[in-house]
Protein backbone atom coordinates (compact mmCIF):
# COMPACT_ATOMS: atom_id res chain seq x y z
CA UNK A 1 0.00 0.00 0.00
CA UNK A 2 1.01 3.55 -1.02
CA UNK A 3 -0.60 6.07 1.28
CA UNK A 4 -0.28 10.16 0.59
CA UNK A 5 -1.68 12.45 3.16
CA UNK A 6 -5.21 11.84 3.49
CA UNK A 7 -5.44 9.31 0.72
CA UNK A 8 -4.60 6.90 3.33
CA UNK A 9 -8.70 7.02 4.64
CA UNK A 10 -9.79 4.98 1.84
CA UNK A 11 -7.13 2.65 2.27
CA UNK A 12 -7.93 2.23 5.86
CA UNK A 13 -10.62 -0.65 4.71
CA UNK A 14 -8.55 -2.32 3.44
CA UNK A 15 -5.88 -2.86 5.29
CA UNK A 16 -7.64 -3.65 8.04
CA UNK A 17 -9.22 -6.50 5.45
CA UNK A 18 -5.85 -7.42 4.66
CA UNK A 19 -4.58 -7.39 8.21
CA UNK A 20 -7.61 -9.29 9.22
CA UNK A 21 -7.20 -12.18 6.68
CA UNK A 22 -3.51 -11.79 6.41
CA UNK A 23 -2.99 -15.64 6.18
CA UNK A 24 -3.61 -14.82 2.55
CA UNK A 25 -0.71 -12.62 2.42
CA UNK A 26 3.30 -13.58 2.26
CA UNK A 27 3.97 -10.10 3.59
CA UNK A 28 1.68 -6.68 3.53
CA UNK A 29 3.83 -3.69 3.31
CA UNK A 30 2.57 -0.31 4.08
CA UNK A 31 4.53 3.38 2.92
CA UNK A 32 2.14 5.82 5.00
CA UNK A 33 3.27 9.58 3.50
CA UNK A 34 2.50 12.78 4.19
CA UNK A 35 4.27 16.32 3.87
CA UNK A 36 4.93 17.10 7.60
CA UNK A 37 5.36 14.66 10.75
CA UNK A 38 1.63 16.90 11.46
CA UNK A 39 0.04 15.15 8.51
CA UNK A 40 0.78 12.08 9.23
CA UNK A 41 -2.69 10.04 9.24
CA UNK A 42 -3.06 7.02 11.65
CA UNK A 43 0.35 7.47 13.69
CA UNK A 44 -1.10 4.78 16.35
CA UNK A 45 -2.56 2.39 14.36
CA UNK A 46 0.15 2.42 11.74
CA UNK A 47 2.65 1.56 15.28
CA UNK A 48 0.15 -1.20 15.75
CA UNK A 49 0.41 -2.69 12.47
CA UNK A 50 4.11 -2.22 12.39
CA UNK A 51 4.03 -4.47 15.25
CA UNK A 52 2.48 -7.36 13.16
CA UNK A 53 4.71 -10.17 12.06
CA UNK A 54 4.54 -10.05 8.35
CA UNK A 55 4.12 -6.72 8.10
CA UNK A 56 6.33 -3.47 7.60
CA UNK A 57 5.28 -0.07 7.85
CA UNK A 58 7.48 2.87 6.76
CA UNK A 59 6.32 6.31 7.52
CA UNK A 60 7.75 9.13 5.86
CA UNK A 61 7.67 12.94 5.53
CA UNK A 62 8.62 15.47 2.54
CA UNK A 63 12.10 16.93 3.17
CA UNK A 64 11.77 19.85 5.70
CA UNK A 65 8.33 18.23 7.06
CA UNK A 66 10.26 16.32 9.19
CA UNK A 67 10.66 17.20 13.09
CA UNK A 68 14.02 17.08 15.66
CA UNK A 69 12.34 13.91 17.28
CA UNK A 70 11.07 12.47 13.82
CA UNK A 71 12.30 8.50 13.01
CA UNK A 72 10.88 7.88 9.66
CA UNK A 73 11.84 8.83 6.39
CA UNK A 74 12.29 12.01 4.66
CA UNK A 75 11.60 12.12 1.09
CA UNK A 76 8.88 12.11 -1.47
CA UNK A 77 6.78 9.13 -1.56
CA UNK A 78 8.36 7.62 -4.86
CA UNK A 79 11.56 7.89 -3.78
CA UNK A 80 10.94 6.18 -0.80
CA UNK A 81 9.27 3.53 -2.35
CA UNK A 82 12.20 3.28 -4.74
CA UNK A 83 14.66 3.06 -1.55
CA UNK A 84 12.59 0.14 -0.16
CA UNK A 85 12.60 -1.66 -3.45
CA UNK A 86 9.17 -3.62 -3.70
CA UNK A 87 9.37 -6.97 -5.10
CA UNK A 88 7.01 -6.99 -8.14
CA UNK A 89 6.94 -11.05 -7.64
CA UNK A 90 3.28 -12.04 -6.69
CA UNK A 91 2.59 -8.44 -5.45
CA UNK A 92 -0.41 -5.69 -6.09
CA UNK A 93 0.04 -2.40 -5.61
CA UNK A 94 -2.78 -0.05 -4.42
CA UNK A 95 -1.87 3.74 -4.11
CA UNK A 96 -4.24 6.63 -3.10
CA UNK A 97 -2.81 10.16 -2.54
CA UNK A 98 -2.94 13.45 -4.30
CA UNK A 99 -2.70 13.18 -8.01
CA UNK A 100 0.98 14.04 -8.26
CA UNK A 101 2.18 11.57 -5.76
CA UNK A 102 -0.02 9.21 -7.63
CA UNK A 103 2.00 10.36 -11.19
CA UNK A 104 5.23 9.55 -10.02
CA UNK A 105 4.64 6.66 -7.78
CA UNK A 106 3.44 5.31 -10.85
CA UNK A 107 6.83 6.34 -12.57
CA UNK A 108 8.60 4.91 -9.93
CA UNK A 109 6.84 1.17 -9.58
CA UNK A 110 7.42 0.92 -13.84
CA UNK A 111 10.94 1.34 -12.69
CA UNK A 112 10.49 -1.02 -9.89
CA UNK A 113 9.55 -3.89 -13.01
CA UNK A 114 6.24 -3.64 -11.45
CA UNK A 115 3.53 -4.44 -14.70
CA UNK A 116 0.32 -1.85 -14.80
CA UNK A 117 -2.02 -4.36 -13.80
CA UNK A 118 -0.03 -4.78 -10.55
CA UNK A 119 -1.31 -1.72 -10.00
CA UNK A 120 -4.51 0.14 -8.82
CA UNK A 121 -4.95 3.45 -8.11
CA UNK A 122 -7.46 6.41 -7.16
CA UNK A 123 -8.42 9.43 -10.10
CA UNK A 124 -9.79 12.61 -9.05
CA UNK A 125 -11.96 14.47 -11.20
CA UNK A 126 -14.57 17.03 -10.20
CA UNK A 127 -18.07 15.25 -9.80
CA UNK A 128 -20.86 16.70 -9.71
CA UNK A 129 -23.52 13.97 -10.73
CA UNK A 130 -22.37 10.88 -9.41
CA UNK A 131 -24.03 9.17 -12.06
CA UNK A 132 -22.18 9.48 -15.74
CA UNK A 133 -24.60 12.35 -16.86
CA UNK A 134 -23.12 15.50 -16.83
CA UNK A 135 -19.42 14.82 -18.62
CA UNK A 136 -17.83 16.62 -15.74
CA UNK A 137 -15.18 14.09 -14.84
CA UNK A 138 -15.04 11.90 -18.04
CA UNK A 139 -11.48 11.02 -19.17
CA UNK A 140 -12.41 10.26 -23.03
CA UNK A 141 -15.25 7.58 -22.45
CA UNK A 142 -14.58 6.89 -19.07
CA UNK A 143 -16.17 8.44 -16.29
CA UNK A 144 -14.25 8.60 -12.93
CA UNK A 145 -18.01 8.44 -10.98
CA UNK A 146 -19.23 5.52 -12.41
CA UNK A 147 -16.18 3.56 -14.12
CA UNK A 148 -13.71 4.17 -10.98
CA UNK A 149 -12.78 6.23 -9.36
CA UNK A 150 -10.22 3.13 -8.92
CA UNK A 151 -8.37 2.44 -11.96
CA UNK A 152 -5.57 0.00 -12.65
CA UNK A 153 -2.41 1.30 -14.17
CA UNK A 154 -3.23 -0.97 -17.49
CA UNK A 155 -6.68 0.93 -17.74
CA UNK A 156 -5.10 4.56 -16.63
CA UNK A 157 -2.58 4.11 -20.00
CA UNK A 158 -5.66 3.70 -22.24
CA UNK A 159 -6.60 7.03 -21.28
CA UNK A 160 -6.25 9.93 -23.62
CA UNK A 161 -2.51 11.55 -23.39
CA UNK A 162 -3.75 14.74 -22.55
CA UNK A 163 -5.19 13.09 -19.39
Amino acid sequence: FVGGGIGMAPLRGIITYCLDNQSRFAGITLLNAARTVADIVYKQETKEWGAIPGVQVVRAVDPGGETPDWDGEVGLAPHVLERMKPSPENTVVITCGPPIMIKFTLEALDRLGFAKDQILTTLENKMKCGLGKCGRCNIGKQYVCRDGPVFTAAQLAMLPKEY
